[in-house]
């Protein structure tokens, strides 16, 4: 049986349960807050220290960002040494006069949420208790040599295990022990990703190994774990309800797709993608290094086909994905009805039999409407202990809803103008935004302004960029690829407000499965103009061809423009000419009125080409005008009719404005 350090209850294993309840491990002693650092062997030690008045030892440091303690100051960690030295210097740099309490804690809050320091037992330990769990220590006491130690999380509804030896994690292990099977069976593979976040990996140094990756997944189960209210609101279970719901529609998806002719020879990586970017999303528990549900409804390359099993997994883990993740957060918009915990969000058979086709035809999916979740009174016998989802000096007198909401986070976060970020927020239920802010303008979120520059956000601008571009010649044996330069412009001429899109609250699925079409619109926005002006492109074509490259060279607006010419400079300065410089020159004019639209002019066939692209829902790309197809080129060599919507069809295959452009020119031509 092992042992177990300080004060611990008694038995083979203690329960994080038992372990709340423990007095030696409450947050004060004797009334005094300094000596919570502190562990007593038993209560009549603690009030012999009180009385002699040893718990003062932490010499009124408390206010000044949490240096205090007497047992902090006994720890011999470098990590915390260097995070105290750090949050010093910024105390002593908020002004030459003596930092308030308020001030030091808030500077010790910044630095906090900036490094949440190095994987070890102390790190560990701190970054638990700064999440509001508490934990305790178990040894090993048996063999000689090195003995491993355990913390032991405690939660409402989570325990958590984490062995460490010789000050580096073994194990992980993850259980749910009040919650239903919908919850339980993800336990493993949360353990594992949890698991990977602390361990060292091949190479790695326990110096320089960070506890950022852990630490944001374990505040998700923190928060669902905090906000929850055992027995009664079970977020975890509302959580894997969604994703069961979601799931079924998922699959039901998959099935209407192969019943589809369309989709006749089509594989089930190509069927999977479709699903995923155009109709109902794909969930996902616990996946790509991130604890929880996700429900992927984007992805980089979806029309591009995986020929063999090592490209597909080659995909799988470098292409990007876009996701929005499904958590929990305190009620504060009154708009948003309470979270209600049930797996039957949407029928067993999900479509509607005798739906109202003549009002929406084809399938329609039959949502359903859940009982409200209500808590029922508290017994004044058994006060809630820690306060969880109630607050620690309140009983539930009587039946009430919970003061929980449902909220999805996007990962990775999506820039829109300011009335479709309203209006995403509206289809999730909150009432219509008025929250006065700097204006900000789209095409600064998307391209950020240099440091030390000024732009007036009612003026246009234009980004100018030079990039490398790799051009495939189609021959009789085998694809040549090489090199191209472009220098694209982009010219934003009606500069519109723009707000980053992180969170929304919704009460429903069906609530984000309406946004799915405008989210995807956005990113692929998105993405291809980041490929095209963005800095730092990843490579896009086959391992054996060379990356392609994106260097900004200017970003200017019309004063700019105005005053070089004042001063006896001309445009093959800031935008070289074709006679001044090898290369292809590209314009794209920018706007998002009605919908965001690109006009791109390009070199082709000795004279200049023009083709207006709007971006539609579902990232469909629409042609509004070209003048691209003509009497000669109508008519592939095959005798297949060209077509202008294949334009847009190739710009979503490639999803790259360069590329499309060298396909045009190359096989068009």
């Amino acid at each position: 049986m092992a042992g177990q350090t300080g004060l611990t209850p008694h038995g083979p294993r203690s329960s994080p349960q038992q372990f709340k309840k423990s007095p030696a491990n409450s947050i004060t002693v004797m009334g005094h807050p300094g000596s919570s650092a502190v562990n007593f062997d038993s209560p009549s030690a603690a009030a012999a220290l009180g009385a002699l008045g040893m718990a003062g030892l932490d010499m009124n440091l408390d206010g000044v960002g949490g240096l205090g303690g007497l047992g902090s100051l006994g720890r011999n960690d470098g990590d915390d040494r260097a995070r105290r030295l750090q949050t010093v210097i910024a105390i002593l740099s908020v002004s030459v006069s003596p930092p308030t309490a308020d001030q030091a804690r808030r500077v010790f809050a910044d630095r906090s949420k900036q490094s949440k320091g190095l994987v070890s037992e102390a790190g560990l330990e701190r970054l638990v208790k700064r999440l509001g769990m508490e934990c305790m220590w178990e040894d090993d006491m048996g063999g000689g040599g090195a003995k491993p130690r355990t913390l032991i999380v405690a939660g409402s509804a989570i325990e958590l295990l984490v062995a460490f030896l010789n000050d580096a994690v073994q194990s992980v292990s993850l259980a749910f022990p009040e919650s239903a099977d919908v919850v339980a069976k993800h336990a493993e593979e949360a353990g594992k990703i949890l698991l990977d976040d602390l361990k060292l990996a091949p190479g790695q140094n326990p110096l320089t190994k960070r506890l950022d990756r852990f630490a944001a997944n374990f505040e998700m189960l923190a928060t669902l774990d905090k906000l929850s209210v055992i027995p009664g609101l079970n977020l975890f279970e509302a959580i894997g309800g969604i994703y069961e719901s979601l799931e079924r529609l998922y699959r039901w998806d998959l099935h209407k797709v192969r019943e589809d002719p369309t989709y006749n020879g089509r594989n089930d990586h190509y069927i999977s993608n479709t699903v995923l970017c155009t109709r109902n999303g794909r969930p996902v528990m616990h996946t790509r290094g991130r604890v929880g549900l996700s429900l992927d409804y984007w992805k980089e390359k979806r029309l591009l086909p995986a020929g063999t099993e090592a490209e597909a997994a080659y995909i799988q883990e470098t292409e990007k994905t876009w996701g929005v993740l499904i958590s929990c957060a305190p009620l504060k918009d009154l708009s948003i009805p309470p979270v209600r915990v049930s797996d039957k969000w949407v029928s067993m058979e999900v479509e509607k039999v005798n739906g109202p086709e003549d009002i929406q035809p084809g399938s329609v999916i039959d949502w359903l409407q859940p009982e409200n979740t209500i808590l029922q009174p508290s017994d004044p016998s058994k006060p809630d202990p820690g306060g969880h989802g109630l607050g620690a000096d309140a009983l539930l007198l009587g039946p009430k809803f919970p003061e929980v909401i449902f909220k999805a986070i996007l990962d990775p976060p999506l820039h829109v103008p300011v009335n479709v970020w309203d209006e995403i927020r509206q289809r999730g239920g909150a009432l219509p935004s008025a929250v006065f802010m700097a204006p900000i303008t789209l095409d600064s979120l998307l391209f950020p302004v240099a440091p030390g520059t000024q732009q007036d956000p009612d003026e246009p601008r234009s980004i100018t960029v030079s990039r490398k571009v790799d051009v495939c010649t189609a021959s009789t044996e085998a694809a040549q690829w090489s090199q191209t330069t472009h220098r694209n412009r982009l010219w934003i001429y009606r500069p519109v407000i723009g707000k980053t899109l992180t969170e929304i609250p919704f009460s429903h699925p069906q609530q984000i499965i309406g946004m799915l079409p405008l989210l995807r619109q956005y990113a692929f926005l998105s993405t291809i103009l980041q490929k095209e002006f963005g800095p730092n492109q990843a490579p896009s074509a086959p391992p054996a061809a060379e990356g392609k490259s994106a260097e900004t060279t200017a970003t200017t607006t019309y004063e700019d423009d105005y005053e070089a010419f004042m001063a006896g400079s001309n445009e093959k300065e800031t935008y070289p000419s074709a006679a001044s410089a090898p290369g292809l020159n590209v314009d794209v004019n920018f706007t998002t009125y009605p919908v965001p639209r690109l006009n791109i002019t390009f070199p082709f066939q000795q004279r200049t080409a023009s083709v207006t692209l709007e971006i539609q829902a579902n990232g469909q790309v629409h042609v509004e005008s070209q003048n691209v197809l003509d009497e000669c080129n109508s008519t592939a060599p095959d005798g297949r009719q060209r077509r202008p919507e294949d334009l847009g069809k190739m710009l979503e295959v490639t999803e790259d404005i360069g590329e499309w452009l060298e396909f045009i020119r190359t096989r068009w031509a």
